[in-house]
């Protein structure tokens, strides 16, 4: 599956055939495998292979295998696998991308610190990548 930790309980799943319009939310884990117009708000956020996402989405944790367009706040981790395409900025304390990972936006990493001066204790680092 997805995720290696038993604790890792999937509270919401959506179909690969199924489609969402509207504002999706759980306290748990959600698993996209469909299509979704609209924002994603969970602790742990998961995109299947055949997902496709136009919103934004706010989590602990967000591994992107299939494709989004939109915003994403990852409070701890963004991962994007090696089939993730990702059209729009990212904000997060740990970037993971995967060889062949599509990425287009600005991605904005806090480690939370805030000791140092705002300009200095930000990293930002920016990828643009070509459609194949």
């Amino acid at each position: 599956m997805f995720t290696n930790k038993k604790s890792d309980k999937l509270d919401l799943v959506i179909g690969e055939n199924s489609k969402i319009t509207g504002h999706v939310e759980s306290a748990g884990t959600i698993l996209i495998e469909g299509t979704i117009i609209g924002n994603l708000n969970g602790n742990k956020v998961i995109l299947g292979e055949r997902s496709y996402v136009k919103g934004d989405i706010s989590a602990n944790n967000i591994s992107i295998a299939g494709k989004i367009e939109g915003q994403m706040t990852g409070k701890e981790s963004i991962e994007v696998k090696a089939t993730g395409h990702v059209s729009g900025d990212v904000a997060t304390k740990h970037l993971s991308m995967m060889k062949g990972a599509i990425f287009n936006g600005m991605s904005n990493m806090d480690d939370g610190d805030h000791s140092q001066s705002e300009e200095t204790g930000k990293k930002v680092v920016e990828f643009a990548a070509k459609e194949r």
